[in-house]
């Protein structure tokens, strides 16, 4: 071996965890150290520079550790000794295979390298030749489950994600000092499919741009010709499983998962699956109806998001034969689709789903007599929060601990969560004994988290002291605290998690940057050499890493600063992705200037380009929330004018209203260090849920045309909160809304892709416009009023336009016809608050293939109008001969027509 070679040296017998670190080490070590080669080896060769990486219990590794061997779950040492004869040894031995990844990624932080949840941080490389300087450390963990979990249901979290960024997610929990992760399905995501009794459970998709509406995921037709559209590769934004052909669902999503939990088995991960048992999703009739009367009881109905109906719906007991068979065929198919599963989750609503809604009068008549009895044992269980809900959640998680039992999936533990804590003196009551009851902690959105005081801690460290309990705390929140910073490390973490008689903790999270900071301060205060680490520590440090060694008190500072103060903002969980109003906007943008001006002092000089790209991209994070609070501001302010009828004054105040532009640089600076899968989707929620408010505004104040294409839209019924709109944007980012059968009650055609659509004069892209359109046999009546008239939320009502003059421009195209006269039929408009019975404004009778001239070319005709007051024009299609159709419509305010471009 030459003097420049450095053997990296693993145990034949090594696990695969093992391997890993000792190939990212050597790895790592060849660009800190350029002028070495570290080559890897299963034997110590003779003299040279040596590093042993692996197990204590190796005894490769045993004989020449000096001292005794790290012996506490998951720690560590690292030693540079010189034995006789074999040169220099550089030993990095863990008390198993996690403990030694731990030793490897805690020297590598020695040396100057950063974690962050998509990404590490290398510092300058050294001139010097490798030596063992600093090789001389040793931690081990206090906390023993620390997970990190991201939930299936946001475009900007996980659901888009494909098996490279769920393997970088793993490796970098890892390399914080993370342990396990965890994976939430609810019933309708096609990775928690099964079968029972031969009919498969109904399931709906991985959320795409084009595909999906969990959670208001809004569809657009190619996410390219978004505001930012230049960071996406395709028309449609998604993971490949989830762009797969309706009926490979199931197989891709679970293809894709199973391949997600193998690679966190290699590496020593633990796998956390929660799945839904509560909601109609996870428990569809479709299949409980093949039970026997005997096996199911009904109870209150409710929807597909879970809330309760006046209906009855079935529900499977688990008391019965035939109940617990449903249950273990659930639970088999889960164990046989991910094998390395280590802890299968029951998950539950806080309320309102039929199970935690469960009245006592209906219990089974059995199920009576037992809670009966259990109150007469201990009067207190009447009044547990919940209670006849979680005494039949409970019998569920004894199904499925019996489901194990009976297929011998005896390395798999079961465990049950929720939202909040109120849940555990009930669950502690009737759930098994012994399985870890896991608790997100809600109330941090209300400014008082669980583990905050040490009042709230009584309720964990009660049921804590006779059962394992893992408080998940959120790193941000998807109701209003989703952008901006995380939120602020809670101090002297371990302490309070020790106080609490915690089992663990994890970390709720969908996107990825810029959390890491949180990520960071609470992996370091749970490990013995950074216990309760101060957050100041943890910004310093980072700034050292990310920034460079000459930026760390300047930029350390600018850290603490922004965790501690930086606002949040922004939500992913509605129509709206600001859906309250901001405050305080003067003093947020004054905050982002004065920290502006801490990262102005930044040392530039001698960075590398990765830390010069950290600077750039926390200058623009900065710069971002400054856009958006003065646009948002000038938004709400438009608002507010029109509301008190002051239409001058709104027009005023939406003029320098540019959302656009705001997004735009949102992608660039994202760009830095290279742009995330969550803010790719934050891309697209902000075009969709953002700028398509500001737009309606515009519409409402007769500053835009109102667009409307006529489209099939997708709808999935069994996705929670289901996202309502669905938008078409020409090149130049031109919007419309589209509408289909489902908007508007009547069939929609789509033109073949092999038919070439004529517009003659009109716009080039307006042909994409005549590609689909409705098509009715019946009168059909449609009120044209600004975009987005359906608020899921009930967030604003429909805007009216105001009045003043229009010109109405109608699309037309016929798909199919042969001649004239085979499809004729009236176009009538008139203000929709005309009395029935008077007059059209507008009126013609409409032969669409003699007008166009022929199938397959665009028509339009267009119609002035006048509304005499704020509101909306009334469409109606008559058919005459066949059937009416339409293709699009464009209401064009007389103040700006006949200009048809995008106003800023």
């Amino acid at each position: 071996m030459s003097a420049a070679e450095v053997a990296v040296v693993t145990a034949p017998d090594a696990a695969p965890v093992e391997r890993i670190a000792a190939r990212e080490l050597a790895d790592k070590l060849g660009q800190l150290y350029p002028n070495d080669r570290f080559v890897s080896a299963s034997d110590i060769p003779q003299g040279g520079r040596i590093i042993l990486v692996g197990n204590a219990t190796h005894a490769l590794i045993r004989r020449h550790l000096d001292g005794p061997p790290p012996d506490a779950p998951e720690s560590f040492v690292v030693q540079h000794v010189r034995p006789a004869g074999a040169g220099e040894l550089g030993i990095i031995a863990g008390a198993d295979g996690r403990g030694t990844a731990f030793g490897v990624y805690a020297l590598l932080a020695r040396l100057g390298c950063g974690y962050a949840l998509d990404r590490d941080t290398l510092p300058a490389p050294r001139a010097t030749p490798f030596d063992f300087t600093g090789w001389s450390l040793a931690d081990r963990p206090l906390i023993r489950e620390r997970l990190v979990f991201n939930w299936h249901n946001f475009l900007s979290g996980c659901s888009t994600w494909n098996l490279a960024d769920w393997q970088r997610w793993t490796a970098q929990s890892q390399k914080l000092g993370y342990n396990a992760i965890m994976v939430h399905a609810y019933g309708n995501n096609p990775m928690a499919g099964f079968t029972f009794d031969g009919e498969p459970r109904p399931v709906g998709y991985l959320s795409t741009t084009v595909k999906g509406r969990d959670w208001s995921t809004m569809h657009v037709n190619d996410v390219r010709r978004l505001f930012g559209g230049e960071i996406f590769d395709g028309p449609v934004f998604g993971s490949s499983a989830g762009m797969v052909p309706d009926e490979q669902r199931v197989a891709a999503a679970q293809s894709l998962m199973r391949a997600v939990f193998a690679d966190a088995a290699q590496r020593a991960m633990g796998v956390y699956f929660a799945v839904d048992v509560d909601t109609p999703s996870a428990n569809p009739e479709e299949l409980v109806r093949r039970l026997p009367p005997s096996a199911r009881f009904e109870i209150g109905g409710a929807n597909a998001t879970g809330s309760r109906t006046a209906g009855r719906i079935a529900v499977p007991n688990p008391d019965t034969p035939e109940g617990r068979a449903y249950y273990r065929a659930q639970v088999a198919e889960f164990v046989k689709t991910y094998p390395v599963m280590t802890t299968l989750v029951v998950w539950f609503r806080r309320g309102g789903t039929p199970w935690m809604e469960l009245k006592l009068a209906e219990l089974p008549a059995t199920w009576q007599r037992e809670f009966a009895a259990e109150v007469a044992r201990d009067p207190r269980v009447a009044g547990y929060w919940h209670a006849p809900g979680l005494f039949g959640v409970g019998k569920i998680v004894r199904a499925f601990e019996q489901a194990l039992r009976d297929i011998g999936a005896s390395h798999v533990r079961l465990a049950a969560g929720t939202w909040g804590f109120e849940f555990l003196p009930a669950a502690d009551h009737f759930f098994p004994a012994g399985v870890p009851l896991i608790g997100l902690d809600y109330d941090v959105l209300h400014g008082r988290p669980q583990l905050g005081s040490e009042a709230s801690r009584a309720a964990l460290r009660e049921i804590g002291a006779r059962r394992p309990v893992i408080p998940i705390l959120w790193a941000h929140h998807d109701d209003g605290q989703y952008l901006g910073r995380p939120y602020t490390p809670l101090p002297e973490f371990a302490s309070k998690l020790a106080d609490a008689k915690s089992a663990g903790f994890g970390i709720i999270h969908w996107t990825t940057r810029p959390l890491d900071l949180y990520f960071a301060s609470l992996a370091q205060q749970s490990w013995q050499s950074t216990k309760d680490r101060p957050l100041r520590e943890t910004c310093l440090d980072a700034a050292g890493r990310w920034f460079g060694p000459e930026n760390r008190d300047a930029l350390g500072a600018y850290l603490e600063a922004w965790i501690t103060g930086a606002p949040q903002f922004g939500r992913e969980t509605s129509d709206w992705f600001i859906d309250r109003p901001l405050a305080n906007i003067p003093e947020v943008i004054a905050g982002c200037r004065a920290r502006l001006a801490l990262l102005a002092s930044a040392r530039t000089a001698g960075l590398t380009p990765q830390q010069r790209e950290q600077i750039a991209y926390c200058r623009g994070l900065e710069e971002f929330i400054v856009a958006v609070h003065e646009t948002q501001g000038r938004w709400q302010e438009s608002r507010e004018r029109l509301d008190r009828g002051d239409l001058a004054g709104a027009r005023q105040a939406i003029a320098a209203c540019d959302p656009g532009s705001v997004i735009e640089h949102y992608a660039r600076f994202s760009r830095a260090g290279g742009i995330t899968r969550g803010e790719q989707g934050l891309v697209v929620t902000m075009n969709t849920r953002w700028y398509s408010h500001v737009v309606r505004q515009r519409q409402a104040l007769g500053l835009e045309p109102v667009r409307i294409n006529f489209a099939p839209t997708s709808h999935d019924r069994l996705a929670q909160s289901r996202g309502t709109f669905t938008f078409h944007f020409e090149p130049d980012r031109s919007l419309w809304e589209c509408r289909g059968t489902q908007e508007t009650g009547a069939e929609v055609f789509v033109v073949p892709a092999t038919q070439k659509v004529d517009g003659g004069s009109l716009p080039a892209s307006w042909a994409e416009i005549g590609q689909t359109g409705l098509i009715t046999a019946q009168p059909l009546v449609l009120n044209l009023r600004p975009i987005m008239a359906v608020d899921s939320r009930a967030k604003a009502k429909p805007a009216s336009l105001p009045a003043g003059r229009y010109r109405v421009r109608l699309l037309f195209l016929d798909p199919d016809s042969s001649a004239p006269g085979q499809r004729v039929f009236e176009v009538a408009l008139r203000p929709a608050a005309a009395k029935p019975g008077s007059a059209f404004s507008a009126r013609e009778t409409i032969d669409v293939f003699q007008l166009a001239g022929g199938a397959h070319h665009l028509l339009e005709r267009s119609y002035p109008i006048q509304l005499d007051a704020a509101g909306t024009i009334e469409l109606r299609l008559d058919p005459v001969r066949g059937q009416a159709l339409l293709c699009g419509v464009v209401v064009e305010p007389a103040a700006i027509y006949p200009e048809t471009k995008r106003q800023p």
